[in-house]
């Protein structure tokens, strides 16, 4: 197989396992998210500078802290949010909890998709940094080890080192980052362990 199928491939091997939650939705690619007892919808941070990444146009990105917003981006009237977003914000530590909310395009002001953003554990947050710095900027390397991570079933850690915004350009790097992208969340269900996932928006 070419690496270009090896990239489509696993792009649809992530796609297929996500969870598709409500019927108005926000499809987040990175960070990767989950639903745990409570029902509430969390994305466990592995490196603590994630990119937040949707494929779908959003009007407002907002992240708060208790209630306090600690960050903020609006749409102009003609000109949507998309594509990837760096971390505005100093890196979320372990077991920091903080809310990223997500206005999708054209709806209600108060209708917002809530993410809640977790630090890894510190023994797992350290270990996923110490890897990213191990990697400098070979191509070859971060592949193997976005390869590595989402073998061994690690989705968080390998969509936060493929979209990461200092990770370098490669062509089978960059096509896979494009085949996760256009595919977005698909339609088809999953359970809570896959990744990306569409998430609904909610009446704060």
């Amino acid at each position: 197989m070419t690496w270009q199928g090896v990239a489509l491939a696993m792009a649809l091997t992530l796609l297929s396992r996500q969870p598709v939650l409500a019927a108005t939705t926000v499809c987040v690619l990175t960070p990767r998210l989950s639903v745990n007892a409570s029902g509430e919808v969390v994305a466990p941070v592995p490196l603590g500078a994630p990119t937040l990444l949707s494929s779908d146009s959003l009007d407002e990105v907002r992240i708060e802290r208790d209630g306090e917003v600690l960050w903020q981006r609006l749409a102009q009237a003609d000109q949507p949010i998309d594509g990837p977003i760096p971390w505005p914000l100093a890196p979320i530590r372990p077991r920091e909890r903080l809310l990223l909310l997500l206005r999708p395009r054209g709806v209600s002001p108060d209708d917002y998709a809530v993410v809640i953003l977790e630090g890894d554990p510190a023994d797992r947050m350290g270990r996923a940094q110490a890897e990213r710095n191990g990697l400098g900027s070979d191509p070859i390397a971060w592949w193997r080890s976005i390869q590595g991570a989402f073998d061994r079933g690690d989705i968080s850690l390998g969509l936060a080192l493929l979209f990461a915004f200092d990770g370098p350009s490669s062509p089978r790097l960059d096509n896979l980052r494009r085949a996760v992208f256009l595919a977005g969340c698909g339609g088809g269900g999953g359970d809570a362990h896959g990744a990306p996932a569409r998430i609904g928006a909610t009446l704060l």
